[in-house]
């Protein structure tokens, strides 16, 4: 059931129970969650468990996909491709244990998340934004072919208790393809 997409060091795939620990460890730093919108702090292991069993009752193939990001058989990350409503663009959104900071794995991720978006759930455009205080996912994201728009938005997050200056990207689908070394298999059911 549901995606699984290999990439040349990475595995993203549904999460499963045994990923809760291994989640609620790396969400459950600061650092990790602030950078985020929905990852609250602290993480309990119990949040963890119940979002794996919530994504995994709720996955459909043209829906939402939330991934568990394996390396090497353990899980470092997550990442997913989103609606935040109905008709709205699709959004991408990823984070990576701070064990794996700085080794590649967020453009590496983010490259199988945008063609997840584009290939597969047939997105024109991908919408993405990242703090103020975080200017390494910006790279990240300009990397992956997005732009800034020159909007922001005041957007609170769980993990900082309040709202923080986000930076809005989009990355147009027609025209800005990115190298990948990824292969989509997605499972009807």
């Amino acid at each position: 059931m549901g995606p699984r997409i290999e990439t040349e060091r990475c595995l993203l795939r549904l999460p499963e129970l045994a990923d809760a620990p291994a989640i609620a460890t790396y969400c459950g730093d600061y650092d990790v969650a602030k950078n985020t919108a929905r990852i609250p702090h602290p993480y309990p292991a119990l949040g963890a468990e119940m979002w794996v069993l919530i994504t995994r009752a709720g996955w459909k193939p043209a829906g939402n996909q939330s991934l568990t990001v394996e390396h090497e058989g353990a899980v470092i990350g997550g990442g997913g491709v989103f609606r935040r409503k109905p008709d709205a663009d699709w959004e991408i959104g990823y984070w990576i244990g701070k064990p794996w900071w700085g080794q590649g794995f967020a453009t590496e991720i983010g490259r199988a998340l945008v063609e997840l978006g584009t290939k597969t759930l047939g997105a024109d455009r991908l919408i993405a934004g990242h703090y103020d205080d975080n200017p390494a996912s910006g790279r990240v994201l300009e990397k992956l072919g997005f732009r800034y728009t020159g909007e922001s938005d005041e957007l609170f997050a769980m993990a900082r208790m309040g709202k923080a200056r986000s930076l809005d990207m989009v990355r147009e689908a027609r025209g800005c393809d990115v190298p990948s070394r990824t292969e989509h298999a997605i499972a009807a059911g």
